[in-house]
């Protein structure tokens, strides 16, 4: 059978995706399977040994872009189309792509786009998106199903991240934290203070080294207000999608906010610590060496990009590293076992 799988956007739902192919060719060794994202995505999917093809285009595309794709995907043919969007612009792409099957969520506003409605599971994000394969799968159990994502990186990317690491004086059986301290939302963002706070203290307690890393146009709001890194703290230098990826790839323990680079890390196996805002502690992937700290307000999770209490957001001012420390400590305990 010939795939199609739909996630345009954004990087960390791209990366909460890659199970499912790998799911699929376990049911069907010799599927045929292609991902269609936005172009500023197919770094994190090149290399995957279950993706035959990397359909791209781009979100100012328009109508004529939403055309030319549409056109491709009639050509090659598909038997399914699996959208885990459902939105306007992939609606219309599963709508017109001529596949035999085009599946989307039974509770999806646009559901009347597909042929093939999918019950949604419950559960973490990648356990609902397990719900467009069931179709495919007879006597389909959601629990016989791994979904974790699974990325690959390529030896130049890797060979980059080395690069990064020997240029800070940083060897691979140091203990690696990387930290991500950015978020395009600020209810999901944790304090800059509060990281810069935890980052001394790993530094100080573990001999960590740890690196700042940040994506598109963010740097700026590290530099900015971070202008000297403490000792043993640095600044990622700018990489591409894919050496950023193979960056993570190499630490002990990622320290974030709930975004892309915690889900790159938890594709890697990568013990992850999180910082949860607005958004639900579900975006944390069920296992010991994952784990998230919350303030514990009673309007979480508001699933909101603006705080309806106030503009400092408390969930994430009023959350300490004083706070997060303890936690903090445990979790390292546990799974390292310092």
């Amino acid at each position: 059978m010939k795939f199609l799988l739909i996630q345009l956007y954004q990087t960390g739902d791209v990366v909460l995706t890659t199970h499912i192919q790998r799911e699929i060719k376990n049911a069907y060794p010799d599927a045929e399977i292609d991902f269609l994202t936005f172009t500023a995505n197919k770094p994190v999917l090149e290399n995957s040994p279950y993706l035959r093809n990397i359909l791209t285009t781009d979100r100012k595309s328009g109508l004529k872009g939403l055309i030319k794709i549409i056109i491709q995907i009639r050509k090659n043919k598909y038997d399914a189309v699996l959208d885990f969007m459902n939105n306007p612009r992939t609606a219309l792409i599963s709508l017109f792509s001529g596949a035999k099957n085009t599946v989307g969520y039974a509770t999806s506003r646009r559901r009347r786009f597909y042929n093939t409605l999918a019950s949604r599971l419950e559960g973490s994000p990648g356990e609902t998106k397990l719900s467009l394969i069931a179709p495919f799968i007879s006597d389909f159990r959601p629990e016989t199903h791994n979904t974790r994502p699974e990325l690959f990186t390529s030896e130049a990317a890797d060979e980059k991240a080395a690069e990064v690491l020997s240029s800070f004086g940083i060897k691979d059986s140091d203990f690696i934290v990387t930290m991500s301290p950015t978020h395009k939302r600020d209810t999901r963002r944790w304090k800059l203070k509060h990281f810069m706070n935890i980052a001394s203290f790993v530094t100080e307690k573990y001999d960590a080294k740890v690196i700042l890393t940040y994506g598109p146009g963010e740097k700026g709001y590290i530099t900015d207000n971070v202008p000297v890194m403490p000792e043993n703290v640095y600044l990622m230098p700018q990489l591409s999608l894919g050496e950023f990826t193979a960056l993570i790839k190499r630490a002990k323990l990622h320290i974030g906010n709930d975004s892309a680079p915690h889900h790159i890390a938890t594709a890697f196996k990568i013990p992850t610590f999180i910082i949860i805002g607005s958004s639900h502690t579900s975006w944390v992937f069920s296992s010991p060496e994952h784990t998230c700290i919350t303030k514990g307000m009673d309007c979480q999770p508001c699933g909101k990009s603006v705080c309806a209490i106030s503009g400092e957001i408390p969930c994430m001012e009023n959350l300490t590293a004083d706070d997060v420390k303890p936690a903090l400590e445990r979790f390292i305990k546990n799974v390292f076992r310092l």
